[in-house]
């Protein structure tokens, strides 16, 4: 695992580059302190479909209590929950696009009436983590490593 200084240091540098210099940041994971930040995919142009990032919260911070995955219903509760928080968050919190195609892009799966099972969110005794899209902010087909590390 590196911290969030290599993930400062590698977009900086690849700032100005080729779109698919963001591919440096796939598959690592970075240590914000409270939280960790996955990136399993990265999208391979500002236009395709956005890149996939997990962040996971150790359960000693969350401190949810252990009845909160007791059972099925309560954990498709507390995940559907968890999603629908997550979701009202990005819409108040995202600064919206950042350049071109999907630029700037936040989002978690969409939520209707229902209670649903989810996948949006998951969790268990030792972490939760969040599942999210993100487009990762380009001019044109170049790299705008400042505003991605925002």
């Amino acid at each position: 695992m590196q911290n969030k200084d290599k993930l400062k240091k590698t977009l900086k540098n690849i700032n100005g580059r080729g779109y698919k210099a963001y591919k440096q940041i796939q598959s690592n994971w970075y240590d914000f302190g409270y939280y960790k930040l996955g990136i399993p995919y990265v999208q391979g142009d500002p236009f395709a479909s956005p890149s996939s990032i997990l962040i996971r919260i150790d359960q000693q911070v969350t401190n949810f209590p252990a009845w909160f995955w007791e059972n099925k219903i309560r954990r498709m509760a507390v995940t559907d929950f968890l999603t629908r928080l997550i979701e009202r968050a990005i819409k108040k919190y995202s600064k919206g696009q950042r350049g071109s195609g999907k630029s700037g892009l936040i989002a978690i799966t969409k939520t209707g009436q229902e209670v649903l099972e989810r996948t949006s969110v998951e969790f268990n005794k030792d972490m939760i983590e969040a599942r999210l899209s993100l487009g990762l902010p380009a001019a044109g087909r170049r790299v705008l490593g400042h505003e991605a590390y925002k």
